[in-house]
């Protein structure tokens, strides 16, 4: 493998993220790969999952095969000690409370941005072969995703405060008056921003490009999980992250005849369907319901298998975004993928933040991200099998 392998499993909370990226790691470690699982869950489930100690140090689970729980207060006081010292004494300054001038002095989320390096630094010790991520719940793994973006905006506008205002200026004028020094980060406190803030850039190169970098969404067939779903697929795509697949997890068994069970099994028949309708031509995988809980290494074996078959783990599925958001001068176009339509067929509509398009008599909805939300969907156009929805201000 030449390039570090990078897989994300995403997905609302209880849907079974952590089984899921456990299978896929230990298949992965038992085809030869070098494979490091971690997690950036607050809620770790991995040791209880692999039946292991598992904490902020590498742990060997199996030949190739080593796992790793973030601890958030020791990344925070790595990364954001230096910087948070400083911010607690200037808020003490200004007249806050000593007791709370710490939990002031930092910004709510950091725990998770500081996470993203520790995939920075594994990338670049390529001791690994493949990197597989157990995220948070989706609504922190995509802000997580989109940090870094706003993370290059801090940098630019951090760099041109320091050429050309604080460094000539208002530092040495801070020599000369004591207020001024007490509000005035040091030298050392500005370079340790201006570094951190280099690194999580780093980490968007290696998503973006220095690796094969994809996410795989693991829901339930349930509505609420598969409207979710819809919606983290839209953003991931928004952030420019492959999902190479979907996986449908907990589905009960069509051998299951129990009475009890069948409006239940019918039931998620009908969200299967759904799933298949909703996220064509994106690869689904189904993984039944089992018997009972699937802890331990035969029982994740079980899952990979199910999951797999003889399909190597690490293999990107899919390598094209199905939705894409243009931005142009004049409009911002949302693409859809959808090949073998008739473009005449087409009709919009919308409903808070769902665009409907609807071809023929099938009719498929889609979340769309806030910066379209205030927009009018005025026409689509149908090109090389892509439907461009075109949107502007009312």
């Amino acid at each position: 493998m030449n390039k570090t392998r990078i897989i994300f499993f995403a997905g609302k909370g209880g849907v079974g993220k952590t089984t899921t990226a456990a299978a896929t790691a230990i298949r992965s470690a038992q085809n030869g790969y070098r494979t490091l699982i971690m997690s950036t869950d607050p809620a770790h489930s991995l040791a209880d999952t692999f039946e292991c100690l598992i904490n902020r140090n590498v742990t060997a689970i199996r030949p190739n095969l080593d796992a790793f729980e973030i601890d958030p207060y020791f990344e925070l006081d790595s990364n954001w000690g230096e910087i948070r010292d400083y911010l607690s004494s200037l808020i003490i300054s200004l007249g806050a409370d000593a007791s709370l001038a710490g939990e002031l002095a930092t910004i709510p989320g950091m725990d998770n941005l500081f996470s993203l390096l520790r995939i920075r630094e594994f990338h670049q010790s390529q001791q690994y072969d493949v990197i597989i991520v157990d995220m948070a719940p989706t609504g922190e793994s995509l802000r997580l995703l989109s940090l870094p973006d706003a993370i290059s905006l801090a940098l630019k506008v951090t760099r041109y405060l320091e050429k050309y205002l604080v460094s000539p200026v208002i530092r040495p004028a801070s020599k000369m008056s004591k207020s001024l020094r007490a509000v005035i980060a040091p030298e050392e406190v500005a370079k340790s921003w201006e570094t951190l803030l280099e690194k999580l850039l780093d980490v968007r190169k290696i998503l973006e490009a220095d690796t094969v970098t994809s996410t795989r969404l693991v829901l339930n067939p349930e509505k609420m999980v598969i409207n979710e779903s819809q919606r983290a697929l839209t953003y991931l795509n928004l952030f420019g992250i492959t999902v190479d697949c979907i996986i449908v997890n907990r589905l009960i068994p069509d051998a299951v005849q129990d009475s009890y069970f069948h409006d239940w099994y019918s039931l998620q028949q009908r969200h299967l369907k759904n799933v298949y309708e909703l996220f064509s031509p994106l690869p689904i995988k189904t993984v039944p319901f089992f018997k009972e809980e699937v802890i331990g290494i035969a029982k994740l074996n079980l899952l990979a298998e199910c999951l797999y078959d003889n399909d190597d783990p690490t293999h990107l599925f899919y390598s094209e975004r199905p939705v894409k958001i243009i931005v142009t001068k004049e409009e911002r176009i949302f693409a859809v993928q959808a090949p073998f339509i008739k473009p005449g067929l087409i009709e919009l509509s919308t409903r808070g933040n769902e665009l409907m398009i609807q071809i023929g008599n099938q009719l498929r909805s889609f979340i769309i991200p806030d910066s379209l939300s205030g927009l009018s969907p005025t026409n689509a156009v149908y090109t090389d099998g892509w439907i461009h929805v075109k949107f502007q201000k009312n």
